[in-house]
């Protein structure tokens, strides 16, 4: 039997992908873009197997074909498109019609198929102004989502959506809201309008140049690309779930500050300032208002899930892995 990860060329998916290969699991990647050459070279030392469908989350028959030329037994489900500002104004039916139309036309199919477990990969957007506390972590029980964006509103509904119709339809649906994620295999897809703030400052590092960023000290709740990876795996293998619901992330949140002193030790001639102006950031943030971190206590006591990537050894494994892969 095999695990069908949609998205499976994005940034997520490929974390997710790799990570079920390197334990040798057979695994159908769907995605509307072809894996990254790199990506394909690299998973094919693995262990598992792969195979690669090329299908849209918005046609209802490309999904359950997939599902039916291929015994897929669980499911993660990454499509999305991670919008910002403009999009949101500019094209708000597609962003729907991805993220929440998308997820619709999988659980059908998955219902169809016999799906025994759908995990659906989550946001922490999905919190929007319930998310900007006064020093409190975002807990799964206590904080309500009160979205504000295209995207975390879309997302929001595709997750309330998965836990509805999973009690419907007899589908062990449960959903990982996943930290401000950054790391391997993060590239330009198309779908997704910001790199995160690690990537771009790690950019201008490389460059040698200077970075200039949003003003303010907040800790962000970054989790590295790998752990995220294993957390959804966790959610995939687990035999009985106490929640339908799990925050993703490390409970060690860090600073955009500490991440460039690192970049600044780690690149000769990197440096860096915060501004209050827009207008010169040269790292941008996808949305304009921040979130506070996650609490990360309910996956890590249901799960025993435990990051191993924190702040230091995250930079060192990135830097050496972002130099290996230049393109």
């Amino acid at each position: 039997m095999a695990s069908l990860v949609t998205g499976s060329s994005g940034f997520i998916g490929l974390n997710v992908v790799e990570a079920l290969l390197a334990r040798g699991d057979e695994v159908v990647g769907f995605s509307d873009t072809p894996l990254p050459l790199r990506a394909l070279q690299e998973f094919a030392r693995l262990p598992g197997k792969l195979r690669v469908v090329e299908g849209d989350v918005t046609e209802p028959g490309q999904i359950d074909a997939a599902m039916a030329l291929h015994r897929i037994d669980r499911v993660i489900h990454g499509a999305a498109i991670t919008a910002g500002l403009e999009r949101d104004a500019s094209d708000p039916q597609r962003i729907a019609a991805v993220n929440l139309g998308g997820t619709l036309n999988v659980l059908a199919a998955a219902r169809k198929h016999n799906i025994k477990r759908f995990v659906h990969v989550g946001t922490g957007a999905a919190y929007g102004s319930a998310g900007l506390l006064d020093g409190g972590l975002l807990d799964e029980e206590a904080h309500t989502p009160r979205p504000v964006s295209m995207y975390g509103i879309t997302k929001y509904a595709a997750e309330g959506s998965c836990l509805r119709l999973g009690e419907l339809w007899n589908i062990e649906a449960v959903v990982g809201r996943l930290a401000m994620v950054y790391g391997c295999w993060e590239y330009e897809t198309g779908l997704r309008d910001q790199m995160s703030l690690p990537l771009q400052a790690l950019r201008v590092a490389a460059r040698g140049a200077e970075a200039v960023a949003p003003s303010g000290g907040e800790l962000r709740d970054w989790i590295y690309a790998p752990d995220v990876a294993s957390a959804l795996v966790m959610l995939l293998d687990a035999k009985s779930l106490a929640h339908t619901v799990y925050n993703i992330g490390t409970g060690a949140p860090f600073t955009l500050a500490d991440w460039c002193e690192k970049l600044r030790a780690a690149f000769p001639g990197f440096r860096y300032r915060l501004s209050d102006n827009a207008a010169e950031w040269n790292v941008i943030p996808l949305a304009a208002a921040g979130r506070s971190p996650f609490a990360a206590q309910r996956i890590r006591t249901d799960l025993g899930f435990r990051p191993e990537f924190l702040l230091d050894r995250a930079f060192d494994h990135y830097v050496a892995w972002w130099r290996a892969h230049p393109d």
